[in-house]
C-alpha cells in the first residue's frame, strides 16, 4: 500500500514565539528530524507550509494552504488535496523524539472503512501524529467552509479508530521510554 507523509509546518509559534519547526535538539533542527523519520517509512514525503522561504532547506515539495490561517485543519485540507495516494500519515513538525517505528505502529493499526487511526497517549488524542485516508477530504472541507476549526469537530464527523498506548511495540517493551517520547 502507497503512503504520502504530510510533514505540517505551519502554526503561528504564538505561544512560544519562535517557530518550533525550527528549533535544535540535541544538534538537530525539529523539523529535519521528523522528516528523517518520515523518510524511513516513505519517500513520499510533502511540508506543508506557508512560509516556502524558510524550509526550502529540506529538499521537499512544499505545499501551501488553500484555506489560509485556518489551522491544522487547512494543513491537513492542503495535504490530502494535494497528495496522489489515498492513505496519508499527518506528522506535526515540532515533535523532536519521534520514530519511525511509532509511524510504522500506527499505520499498521489501519483498517478499511476508518477515516483515520489517531493514537491516544496520556488519556488524549494526538491527531497530528496520525493516519488520514483521503475520503475525509469532503468533511474536512465543509468544516473549514462552515470555520468549524477544532480538530475535535472534524473527528466527531469521520470514522476513527483510536490507537491505545499499549498497541505501540515501544509501549509494551518500554512503558517509561514511551511516556518520556509522548511527554515532550
Amino acid at each position: 500500500m502507497e503512503w504520502t507523509m504530510l510533514l505540517l509546518a505551519g502554526g503561528k509559534s504564538s505561544r512560544m514565539g519562535v517557530n518550533k519547526a525550527l528549533l535544535t535538539v540535541g544538534g538537530i533542527v525539529n523539523i529535519s528530524r521528523v522528516a528523517s523519520e518520515l523518510k524511513k517509512v516513505s519517500e513520499n514525503i510533502m511540508v506543508i507550509t506557508n512560509t516556502f522561504e524558510e524550509y526550502h532547506f529540506l529538499q521537499l515539495p512544499l505545499i501551501p494552504d488553500l484555506h489560509k490561517d485556518q489551522g491544522p485543519l487547512g494543513g491537513l485540507h492542503a495535504g490530502l488535496t494535494s497528495s496522489k495516494t489515498e492513505l496519508q500519515f499527518l506528522a506535526a513538525c515540532d515533535m523532536p523524539f519521534v520514530s519511525a517505528d511509532a509511524i510504522k505502529d500506527i499505520i499498521s493499526h489501519y483498517e478499511p472503512g476508518f477515516d483515520a487511526v489517531i493514537p491516544e497517549i496520556n488519556g488524549r488524542l494526538q491527531p497530528l501524529f496520525a493516519v488520514y485516508h483521503k475520503r475525509c477530504l469532503p468533511v474536512l472541507t465543509e468544516c473549514l467552509l462552515k470555520h468549524e476549526l477544532k480538530m475535535s469537530l472534524f473527528l466527531e464527523k469521520i470514522s476513527v479508530k483510536i490507537m491505545k498506548e499499549t498497541d505501540f511495540t515501544l509501549y509494551r517493551e518500554n512503558p517509561e521510554q514511551f511516556h518520556y517520547l509522548f511527554s515532550i
